[in-house]
């Protein structure tokens, strides 16, 4: 998307005044509305879909394989498809780089032990569908998405089911597989409820003047001067805290309070939408549809 120099400079202005005016209402602090449903796809662990209002969707599937290893690099692996996109995009490859980085950074290997030497590996197979022209071709593509595709792989993680282990877990003189019940009404969550693992949430922050702004819409991000993504877990702020490039237009240098002004407010939304997102996963299988 294009604007016009009168166009970026009202949304400019309006962005910087010290009462934020957002281009569709929302506070500084706002998401735009979202949709999500879970357990819809029956062959997988776990399932996610995710509706954003410029009508972005995200798919999000997680299966499990049993492995022997530890190794959290090789006991996660995320795989980004994008609509328009080739598998193999620097797009498709980033997205999928970064989401991976942020799961090993703070992903609890012991919710994944099966035994003491059997781990389950986990594949999380993304797909994003209904994409504007006009946001394929932006070159801030890539954080805009980040955001959505997150919170996706959270609730597919939060629903993902697994079958109830049989035999023993302590077989460091076994050499044989670990056998699993035949029966799913056994089958257990791969996060219960009682754990306090979660996964990690990233949020992108956009920055103007003194101001911060929560998951900007493609007309702000054109004027915006600087961008922050942002890891929120178990109520504190994680890596990654990196900036980013979100405008089309140079960035400029932020100071270091826009930066803690930016980590307060994902400090302030995180909570809640954690909340919101649990709430989702914790329905029962039949009540697809939720909105937050």
């Amino acid at each position: 998307m294009v604007l016009s120099p009168a166009e970026r400079s009202y949304i400019y202005d309006s962005l910087k005044s010290p009462d934020v005016a957002r281009t569709d209402s929302r506070k500084y602090n706002q998401f735009r509305p979202l949709k999500a449903t879970c357990y819809f796809l029956p062959n997988s662990n776990g399932s996610s879909r995710i509706f954003k209002a410029d009508s972005l969707e995200c798919i999000t599937s997680v299966k499990a394989n049993v492995i022997k290893t530890k190794d959290l690099s090789q006991l996660i692996n995320v795989e980004v498809d994008i609509q328009g996109q080739r598998d193999d995009s620097p797009l498709c490859q980033d997205l999928s780089t970064f989401l991976t980085k942020s799961l090993i950074d703070s992903f609890d290997v012991k919710t994944l032990q099966l035994t003491d030497k059997f781990y389950y590996q986990l594949f999380i197979d993304i797909v994003i569908l209904s994409i504007p022209a006009d946001f394929q071709n932006s070159s801030y593509t890539l954080y805009s998405l980040i955001s959505l595709t997150s919170m996706g792989t959270y609730l597919a993680l939060k629903t993902t089911r697994l079958p109830l282990l049989t035999s023993s877990t302590n077989d460091k003189e076994i050499e044989e597989e670990p056998s699993f019940s035949d029966d799913w009404e056994s089958s257990t969550y791969l996060i219960s409820k009682e754990s306090n693992f979660k996964p990690t949430l990233l949020f992108i922050v956009g920055v103007v003047g003194n101001n911060v702004i929560i998951d900007p819409s493609m007309e702000e991000e054109e004027v915006l001067e600087h961008g922050f993504c942002i890891g929120f877990n178990n109520n504190k702020i994680v890596p990654p805290v990196q900036s980013v490039m979100l405008s089309t237009v140079d960035g400029k240098a932020f100071s270091q309070s826009t930066l803690f002004k930016a980590m307060d407010m994902v400090k302030e939304i995180g909570a809640p939408v954690v909340e919101a997102l649990d709430a989702i996963a914790d329905q029962e299988f039949d009540e697809f549809d939720s909105a937050f």
